[in-house]
């Protein structure tokens, strides 16, 4: 009770904090990659095919969850946005720093449950993670929100938001319910099959020599921060996967 409890107060603080004061005239129900896309990088993201990554990583986050790889804006044909980032300007190295200093009062301890890192320290990762990719989502430029803008307002807004969008898709419970649980080895296509009976789409699953690794859900977006899911594919797994206990 207390997890889901959480959870939902992630995913309405981030509802909240993600949308940024652009112009009245944008359309609420544009949808990104499709004919009615603004071309008002404000009203609709430049980069409106989304990849949010979810790792399964043995020793890293909660038993019971998948942590954060991150959230990947990219072009709509499916290549990718500039490796090097979309503002160098907000290439920001002090990542950790500001999620605590100008986040709320639950953004770092969130971070460092569903974000950790399993490579480097957590700054070097959030800022990685940031500069490469935050800076991609063109609706959370600073001009975008107006006036009302403040300082690092589009760093904890993209942090929250990716967040709030792992406790909405929600993987390990999506398998879970159709009886898929750490310590098993399980078939591609009953995993595959348990995800789309949660999120209504097929889902990319990615296998390291038949082990889970990552699985991601692409999404458009309506107006500057509702995230559809969408069909994708090129998984990695087959056959059977192992899925380890942490």
């Amino acid at each position: 009770m207390f997890k889901s409890t959480l959870l939902s107060v992630v995913a309405a603080t981030a509802m909240m904090l993600a949308v940024p004061s652009v112009d009245a005239a944008c359309s609420t129900t544009a949808l990104s990659c499709s004919s009615s896309a603004s071309t008002n990088t404000c009203c609709t993201p430049k980069y409106g095919l989304v990849v949010l990554v979810q790792q399964w990583v043995p020793g890293y986050g909660p038993s019971d969850a998948f942590t954060l790889h991150g959230l990947w804006p990219d072009a709509c044909d499916g290549t990718y946005a500039p490796s090097n980032g979309c503002d160098s300007s907000r290439e920001y190295t002090n990542v950790e720093t500001i999620v605590q200093n100008y986040g709320t009062s639950t953004l770092y301890s969130d971070m460092q449950t569903y974000w950790p890192s399993d490579a480097e320290s957590n700054n070097d990762f959030w800022s990685h993670e940031w500069s490469k990719h935050g800076t991609c989502v063109s609706t959370l430029a600073p001009t975008c929100y107006g006036s009302s803008y403040t300082q690092y307002e589009d760093v904890t807004d993209y942090l929250t938001k990716v967040l709030a969008l792992r406790a909405q898709y929600d993987l390990y419970t999506a398998l879970a319910n159709a009886k898929i649980t750490p310590g098993g080895s399980y078939t591609y296509t009953a995993m595959q099959n348990a995800i789309k009976a949660a999120f209504g789409v097929t889902a990319k699953i990615d296998c390291s020599s038949g082990t889970l690794s990552d699985i991601e859900i692409n999404f458009n977006v309506k107006g500057t921060s509702t995230y559809v899911p969408v069909n994708t594919t090129g998984s990695t797994c087959s056959g059977t996967v192992k899925y380890p206990t942490k």
